[in-house]
């Protein structure tokens, strides 16, 4: 009888193996599909609303793009983050991983923030074709896109086994406005797209990240590094990379003092300030754009931040102020609340939590050295481990080429733990 009931506890406890085996596949199945299917007739970009429940970085989910880097795999995707105001908001993005079968988890990953690519939906870097490649600026004579697209390095990160993944940011691709330049936001949704690229089996993402930005996205990085523990659940951030970061206060001072002189901004400065003060408007409700903007100015960033992306802006600008006048007060009104906005918005006040690296041009016209040496001087002060880097004759959109194998020995670094470097006396 004791043998009989032995045997009975044998075939009870198999059955139960079994059927919790299979209730974990069942799970498993269930989820991977939940992040990879999109409802007939909709795209990636068209958010439910409301948006499914969840926490910030849970991926909502996500579709399988083409790629020629070599041994890649690639996935367009909508996450969930949150903004300044912890608004939940949806964002697109993308995840690019090698193609061999990975560990679970153990990839390391790099979050990539873009530069400036506009307002509008239309300007989101996934929407343009084949976007899983490297960088492309449009400003070169030979590139098909529209907007500044793909990812510095990408060829090389995949090679080395990371995980690459870049965000869109809220209100690119997805319904909403965007919040260029509110560093806060961009941070959020660069740090919570490594979360959302850990929810993709396939990719091997691991708990282990270093972000990487460009322009505005050099803003985005720094900021993310100091809002580091916003993923501090499921993500170690290893450290935080920032080519020719945009330094709101500084960068806004060296405006300030060109146009005093009587010399102009150039065609991509005036439109960027346009942009970054409408979309300063539309985040915090004490500003408005009469402080800043001439009636005429209103209604051209109004009309053009609804198809326009960035190059385009800047033309438009430019030929429509020659035709009808300036489109920036020269009296411009509630000057206090602005200010406290744009140094709120300024790098280096809020410590790093990681370290830091900056690579800038010394021909940069559109970000200023002093503005990311003044950054520098003030991330010192406040005990944050940084290095600068600056490379002559490079300008804006050299210089992420210029500084690639540095930036990229300075990543693989922070992922064999070595200590980082300080250009701090």
């Amino acid at each position: 009888m004791r043998n009989l009931n032995y045997i009975k506890h044998l075939c009870l406890l198999a059955a139960v193996i079994v059927l919790i085996g299979s209730f974990s596949n069942i799970v498993a199945g269930a989820a991977e599909k939940s992040a990879r299917e999109v409802p007939n007739g909709r795209s990636v970009y068209d958010a439910p609303d409301p948006l499914p429940p969840g926490k910030h970085g849970d991926i909502i989910w996500a579709v399988k793009i083409k790629t020629d880097i070599p041994g890649a795999q690639a996935w367009k995707i909508l996450y969930r983050s949150t903004d300044i105001h912890d608004t939940p908001v949806p964002v697109s993005g993308m995840v690019i991983a090698p193609a061999a079968k990975a560990k679970t988890g153990n990839r390391p990953v790099v979050t990539y923030a873009h530069g400036t690519a506009g307002l509008a939906r239309s300007c989101a870097i996934t929407l343009v074709d084949n976007p899983a490649k490297d960088a492309s600026f449009y400003s070169f004579p030979d590139s098909p896109d529209s907007v500044d697209a793909g990812v510095p390095g990408l060829t090389q990160m995949i090679a080395a086994g990371y995980v690459v993944v870049a965000t869109d940011y809220q209100g690119l691709g997805t319904p909403g406005f965007h919040q260029y330049l509110v560093g806060p936001t961009a941070a959020r949704n660069v740090l919570d797209a490594i979360v959302a690229a850990q929810q993709i089996p396939q990719a091997g993402a691991g708990k282990q990240a270093v972000v990487l930005g460009w322009s505005q996205g050099g803003q985005a990085a720094v900021w993310a590094g100091q809002l580091a523990d916003y993923v501090a659940s499921s993500t170690k951030i290893l450290g935080a990379v920032a080519l020719a970061p945009v330094n709101a206060m500084e960068q806004s001072k060296i405006e300030a003092q060109i146009v005093a002189s009587g010399k102009k901004l150039t065609t991509m400065m005036g439109a960027e300030t346009a942009m970054a003060q409408y979309a300063m408007t539309m985040t915090f409700p004490e500003l408005k754009l009469s402080d800043v903007l001439t009636p005429l100015g209103i209604d051209y960033i109004k009309e053009a931040s609804k198809h326009q992306c960035n190059k385009q802006m800047g033309q438009s600008l430019d030929y429509i102020q020659a035709w009808k006048g300036s489109a920036t007060r020269s009296d411009p009104q509630n000057q206090e609340a602005w200010l406290k906005r744009i140094e709120q918005m300024a790098l280096g006040f809020v410590p790093a939590k990681v370290p830091i690296a900056i690579y800038q041009g010394d021909d940069d016209p559109i970000i200023f050295p002093a503005a990311s040496e003044a950054y520098v001087k003030t991330a010192c002060a406040s005990g944050t481990t940084i290095s600068y880097t600056h490379y002559p004759d490079t300008d804006h959109l050299r210089v992420p080429g210029r500084a690639q194998a540095d930036f990229l020995g300075w990543i693989a670094d922070r992922f064999a733990d070595k200590p980082a470097p300080s250009s701090c006396q």
